[in-house]
């Protein structure tokens, strides 16, 4: 449910938020008290270890993921922007994923700054800006897996990229320096394993759904050493057995639309509506 950039004007005034957030966070400090012998608190340790149960986990996960063919996940997203003197907004937007791999894919994403629409057919891929009724078109790799990384090594944003590169590249722990399984947890009412992991500059918290359908049903990454330690969140909703139109994968601009390069600001940058 998107809220239009004319009811919140100040929004244009203020630096825009960074969506794309999977960087990194320091060891802990030295001086940090250590947890007494009866403390069952889950600590992140800085010996740069990875245990074997949250790998475990994320091995779980990385082969349901790959074992998908058809589903759609709603996200609903959260994200902070820290403005100058320190103070801090949450933006929400939902974002809609409908996958039919190996070579179809669609994402609406309706927010408080912006609305996008990215279509997929295996050939192609194209970004629409339904709020300034632009899009840009480019020639894109044959499969999900090679237009995942297409985005990331270009750097262009697309919300839930990281669970995609997950399913394809199996890659999340890169660059991870400690990672553990905090314990058992619920979202939406669903049991999951609650997993946390330490980069250079950045937390990162992940839930994955409990039994055979070892589905990640929650993100957090905490981006450390900027002012107010801004948060990117996201809650998962799947459905594997989606209803999906053959015409959901092809784009038609609408009317009056006008075609744009895709490096243009608006674009590559994610403009504000």
């Amino acid at each position: 449910m998107s809220t239009h950039a004319a009811n919140r004007p100040w929004l244009r005034l203020v630096t825009p938020c960074i969506f794309l957030a999977i960087a990194c966070a320091s060891p802990a400090s030295a001086q940090d008290a250590a947890p007494s012998a009866t403390d069952t608190t889950a600590v992140l340790e800085t010996s740069g270890v990875i245990t074997a149960q949250a790998l475990a986990v994320l091995d779980r996960m990385t082969a349901s993921l790959k074992s998908l063919k058809r589903y759609s996940i709603t996200a609903q997203i959260s994200r902070d922007e820290v403005l100058p003197y320190g103070y801090k907004l949450q933006n929400n937007e939902t974002a809609q994923l409908w996958v039919e791999a190996p070579s179809k894919l669609r994402m609406e994403v309706r927010g408080d700054i912006r609305n996008r629409t990215y279509v997929y057919d295996g050939a192609q891929l194209t970004m629409l800006v339904p709020d300034l009724n632009v899009y840009s078109s480019w020639q894109a790799p044959g499969t999900i897996g090679e237009l995942v990384g297409v985005l990331l090594d270009h750097g262009i944003e697309m919300p839930l990229i990281d669970m995609l590169r997950q399913g394809y590249r199996g890659d999340l722990t890169t660059d991870v320096r400690v990672g553990i399984v905090a314990g058992d947890s619920e979202v939406e009412g669903v049991p999951t394993d609650h997993l946390a992991f330490r980069q250079a500059d950045v937390d990162w918290q992940l839930w994955v759904e409990k039994g055979e359908r070892a589905l990640p049903r929650k993100l957090l990454i905490t981006t450390r050493y900027r002012v107010g330690d801004p948060q990117y969140q996201a809650i998962l909703d799947w459905n594997l057995k989606p209803d999906i139109s053959a015409k959901s994968f092809s784009f038609t601009p609408p009317a009056g639309a006008t075609k744009i390069p895709y490096r243009a600001n608006v674009l590559a940058g994610g403009g504000e509506k």
